[in-house]
């Protein structure tokens, strides 16, 4: 338990109403996982000075801190214990500024991604990385996970975004490295630390976002390929000759099974192939784009790339579409008691997995069912497997020859909690020495989110 001298100093830092315990910590929501909240008392600063002095003082006393975001990863991250202090950014959450000129925006981490994305869209603006999460997931905790999203083909992930960030150390102290330009080559960038480090080395505060225009006119299809090489196939076709903003790939077993169960009928009847694609382009004006996509995909079929198509009419038929993919948790309100994994596979290695995998989700059980979605155009799936006897069970078969293939086991969810075993299991020994040394060098008293990662 934290000691009430301590949360008197607590409350002298960031005044009474910013330490929640008890009842007052009972009405927040501990979002995508129920640990989240264990430690039982949440500091939330309004500022990167207040940050700092939790974090002094937290040292001094040695005791563990566990930043908060939105609470949306999935690898339990953010899950706090008694005796730790949970830190939420959620009043960090100003839009310090926004260039249009340019192209930046500087923004405190409890900022959301969709706050950030209607700024700049009355600007002309977005985001350049977008997440199903976007009302929820902060960009501090989207830079601390490096999350990758529908656009990183284009736009790259989260640390591709960044151009300058701002951190408070595990003993108070602050680096600023704020710069506004993509080329800033000032010695080492140790920025980079701290993205994708899931606040194992210190708390973002600050970030500079870099912005890209929008996308005004879209046009958007639900495209059945033969084959998932065939989707690579019209992937390339379509990323040589149109405007492609995302490639989103369902395999056969995902697609009928989402589109079964949320409807509507007209895309539960589409029809069946081994991938499906839901497909976006942007045009000069709307008719263009919808005429680009129609006669780029009727050239597809004549190809043999495409078996069928849908394109949508209308914003409510795009919704439909999309709510196919982006709402996947219709999965577990189904099959509650699966495992899911997070993973890279080279796209020329695509359909070896997929083979792989279809073939090894029958030999676990009868009624174990296997679900592949994710992002076409890095590789990035995400896998279900339901009813499997236990999770080792099914990551020998989600894992098997990932390695080889020039895979990777962790995509953009992070390691957190669950995926340490397999971290210390798949990365270079050197590497993960190296980690241990930054992590002792810049909190050599272990404060920072312990037991994450490493």
């Amino acid at each position: 338990m934290i000691a009430g001298e301590i949360l008197k100093k607590l409350r002298v830092i960031v005044g009474a109403s910013g330490v929640k315990t008890g009842e007052a910590l009972s009405l927040i929501h501990p979002g995508s996982d129920e640990r989240n909240l264990d430690a039982a008392v949440m500091v939330t600063p309004r500022d990167t000075r207040e940050v700092a002095s939790l974090l002094r003082l937290s040292n001094e006393h040695r005791i563990a801190v566990v930043p908060h975001g939105g609470r949306t990863g999935l690898v339990g991250g953010g899950v706090s214990a008694v005796g730790e202090i949970i830190l939420s950014l959620a009043a960090m959450n100003r839009i310090v500024s926004l260039s249009a000129d340019g192209g930046t925006a500087i923004v405190e981490s409890g900022v959301t991604l969709l706050s950030l994305q209607d700024a700049a869209a009355k600007v002309e603006l977005t985001t350049g990385i977008d997440i199903a999460a976007r009302g929820s997931a902060t960009i501090g905790g989207m830079i601390s996970t490096n999350a990758g999203g529908m656009e990183a083909f284009r736009h790259g992930v989260m640390r591709h975004r960044v151009l300058g960030l701002e951190v408070v150390l595990p003993d108070g102290r602050i680096m600023s490295d704020m710069a506004q330009v993509t080329k800033s080559n000032e010695g080492y960038d140790l920025k980079q630390l701290f993205i994708g480090a899931e606040g194992t080395l210190g708390v973002v505060t600050r970030a500079v976002i870099k912005l890209v225009p929008s996308d005004e006119f879209t046009a958007t299809a639900l495209v059945a390929c033969p084959s998932a090489s065939d989707a690579i196939a019209l992937f390339r076709k379509l990323q040589r000759g149109l405007d492609l903003l995302r490639a989103e790939f369902m395999a056969r077993d995902y697609f009928a099974f989402a589109s079964a169960n949320l409807g509507p009928a007209s895309l539960a009847a589409f029809a069946e192939a081994p991938a499906y694609l839901i497909l976006e382009i942007h045009a000069a004006d709307q008719q263009a784009a919808q005429s680009d996509l129609e006669e780029a995909l009727a050239e597809a079929i004549e190809e043999g790339l495409v078996v069928d198509a849908i394109l949508a009419q209308s914003e409510k038929e795009r919704t439909e579409i999309w709510n196919i993919r982006e709402d996947s948790s219709v999965v577990d309100r189904i099959h509650p008691n699966g495992y899911w994994f997070d993973i890279s596979v080279p796209l020329q290695e695509l359909e070896t997995w997929l083979t792989h995998f279809n073939e090894g989700v029958p030999t676990l059980g009868p009624d174990v069912r296997g679900f592949a979605f994710g992002h076409l155009g890095d590789g990035n799936l995400h896998v279900g497997v339901a009813g499997a006897p236990d999770k080792d069970a099914a990551k020998a078969i989600v894992y098997a020859n990932l390695r080889e293939l020039g895979g990777s086991f962790s995509a953009e969810h992070g390691i957190g909690l669950d995926k340490r075993q397999d971290l210390h299991a798949f990365v270079d020994p050197v590497k993960l020495a190296l980690m241990h040394s930054i992590k002792a060098m810049l909190d050599p008293n272990g404060i920072m989110n312990p037991g994450k990662v490493l």
